[in-house]
């Protein structure tokens, strides 16, 4: 019997592939490099598996439970009734899990991510290869007269042929030490990742701090200069400020030389002194009411350009205002960096990335907990309620452009989807999805790719 995945190949992918359309829902085309990948890996999960002895017996076992009559005629046994199928579908249902010790869903993954192909068409592959792998072990073992530890060292003489075949994120996905996982590699990767992020927030927050500082500077100056140009004016037409006392001075001395010849109080002299006094006191009284408007005017615009200077992102929902400090938001998340936003006095280009929002692989479905951080971005927008933001989608340069481009926006509608029924009016957000345009990070690398893939929320108004 000779190489384990080239009899697979040989003998099970045609049949496989053929009525993939059928029982898979995909094309042949597609079907093929999906079902060469899922028994590569699937060897792989048994290889890992094999190195202790309890792993050892638990194969030997299962290999038993499988008829090797199934390899008779592949092609055969799509052709029967649908039972048949669905006989094979509930053997790999039961013994996946176990032959990938609990990797499944990320082996299910991955494959999906590196095929362009959907997930619920990878599981179906899985479950239909699983059995006949199975059953041609079973058929080796009895050929052989292999007890658990012959099986398994027949299994691992495929270990280099493998290994080849394997995909570095194929590795990471499903932990698999026997090729070359190293969870300790990976954590000191993470950390690095952390501190480089944590510098650039750290720049990023200086930047900011910096701009702010300006535009403080630049707004003071700004207010001082309005504040004076409206207390000034009505100065400027008299000559200055005090620009009346140069004729209310002597209308003053004219009065008094006239009271000085008009000593008689019914001369037409006093007569023409008392008008001279009321026409003097009437022009007084305008003088220093029209300097009092002008004070009161002067007070009103400096607090009206203050009020708006002060207020740059609208409204505010005191209530709304009040929730955000119940809120515990991660550092480094997308409220934590708005929040900071506001706190600068809404200064900067108003962008800030999801930290800790995943997706299902291949999927616009958030996934788990880690909607939260949308949940809390729907609490800022409620309390400042005048906000409108641009949610966008970005993916890595892999697979089909068009592809990427579709599901870009539709992770991106998915936290609209998120924002409307958390109470944000639909209207307040759009969406846009860019696909693999704009990287942030190295498409040739792992960890650049991962950067790539992100949504990222924009301040629009």
């Amino acid at each position: 019997m000779g190489n384990l995945l080239d009899l697979l190949n040989k003998n099970v992918k045609a049949g496989l592939s053929d009525h993939s359309a059928d029982f898979i829902g995909e094309t042949e085309e597609m079907t093929k490099p999906a079902i060469e990948s899922t028994f590569n890996t699937l060897l792989a999960g048994l290889i890992e598996k094999g190195k202790t002895e309890k792993g050892e017996r638990d194969i030997h076992k299962m290999v038993s439970k499988v008829n090797p009559r199934i390899l008779d005629d592949v092609d055969q046994l799509f052709t029967r009734s649908p039972q048949t199928v669905n006989g094979l579908v509930n053997i790999g249902t039961r013994d996946v899990p176990e032959m990938m010790n609990g990797k499944h869903r990320e082996a299910i993954n991955q494959i999906a991510t590196e095929g362009e192909i959907k997930r619920n068409s990878t599981t179906k592959i899985i479950k239909l290869s699983a059995p006949f792998l199975l059953a041609m072990l079973n058929k080796k073992a009895a050929e052989d007269k292999l007890d658990s530890k012959g099986l398994i060292s027949y299994i691992n003489g495929h270990k280099d042929s493998v290994k080849g075949n394997l995909s570095e994120d194929m590795v990471n996905a499903m932990q698999l030490e026997t090729f070359g996982y190293d969870p300790s590699a990976l954590e000191n990767e993470k950390r690095k990742l952390e501190e480089e992020e944590e510098k650039k927030r750290t720049e990023a927050a200086q930047k900011r701090k910096d701009i702010e500082a300006s535009k403080k500077l630049e707004k003071q100056e700004k207010l001082a200069s309005q504040k004076a140009a409206v207390v000034e004016s009505p100065a400027d037409s008299t000559g200055g400020g005090m620009g009346w006392l140069k004729w209310f001075l002597p209308l003053l001395l004219l009065l008094a030389v006239i009271f000085f010849f008009a000593k008689d109080g019914c001369s037409p002299a006093n007569k023409v002194a008392q008008s001279v006094v009321d026409t003097t006191e009437s022009v007084a009284e305008t003088a220093v009411s029209t300097t009092k408007n002008v004070a009161e005017a002067a007070t009103d615009a400096t607090k009206a350009v203050a009020e708006t200077a002060g207020n740059a992102l609208g409204a505010v929902n005191e209530a709304g205002k009040k929730a955000l400090e119940g809120i515990k938001f991660t550092a480094g998340s997308a409220g934590s960096q708005m929040m900071k936003f506001i706190e600068d006095g809404a200064s900067g280009d108003g962008r800030f990335q999801f930290k800790n929002l995943n997706f299902n692989t291949g999927s616009a479905a958030i996934s788990g907990e880690t909607g939260v951080e949308v949940d809390n971005l729907a609490s800022i927008l409620k309390a400042y309620t005048d906000v409108k933001v641009q949610v966008e989608g970005y993916t890595d340069s892999r697979g089909n452009a068009e592809k990427n481009q579709t599901l870009s926006q539709q992770r991106a509608q998915a936290v609209k989807n998120r924002l409307v029924a958390a109470g944000i009016d639909a209207g307040r957000i759009e969406t846009k999805g860019f696909g693999a345009d704009n990287p942030v990070g190295d498409n040739e690398t792992e960890e650049g790719r991962a950067q790539n893939r992100r949504i990222e929320v924009v301040i629009v108004k």
